[in-house]
């Protein structure tokens, strides 16, 4: 008798390949949204002044002043939600890590496929978790 099974490989949810130094642009994806929102206003308004907002995507926001309201809304809410900004079929959601002091000095971000996990399970069931690991690097950091 045969034994027979199949396999089949995930396909990436991004087109290029991420490694330690990586560098994307802020200004569309959930990590770099946490950051910049954790800007003094001065240099929030001077990156404004200066980036150069290129739709990667139909979705990725190019208008400086839609840029400048959704980082305020991060300010508010506490996390960022990059829904296929920087590539179709890629949703990711961010949060802040902040040291003792309360001050950002990173962030963490869960990327999944936009047709396999929708934005609000994404807010509902992974934003509690990435805030609760979140707090817990305090206590690793200075």
């Amino acid at each position: 008798m045969w034994n027979w099974s199949a396999r089949s490989s995930a396909k990436r949810v991004m087109s290029v390949g991420l490694s330690v130094g990586s560098r994307l642009p802020a200004y569309c994806t959930s990590m770099g949204r946490v950051l910049l929102a954790a800007l003094p206003d001065d240099e929030l308004t001077a990156y404004l002044d200066c980036v150069e907002l290129t739709a990667l995507t139909p979705k990725t926001v190019t208008d400086k002043g839609l840029l400048y309201e959704t980082i305020r809304r991060v300010q508010i809410q506490g996390f960022a939600l990059a829904d296929e900004e920087l590539e179709l079929g890629l949703r990711s959601i961010a949060v802040p890590v902040r040291n003792r002091q309360g001050r950002v000095v990173a962030a963490i971000n869960i990327g999944v496929h936009a047709a396999r996990v929708s934005a609000g399970e994404m807010i509902e069931r992974l934003l509690p978790i990435l805030q609760e690991h979140a707090r817990s690097f305090v206590h690793m950091l200075g």
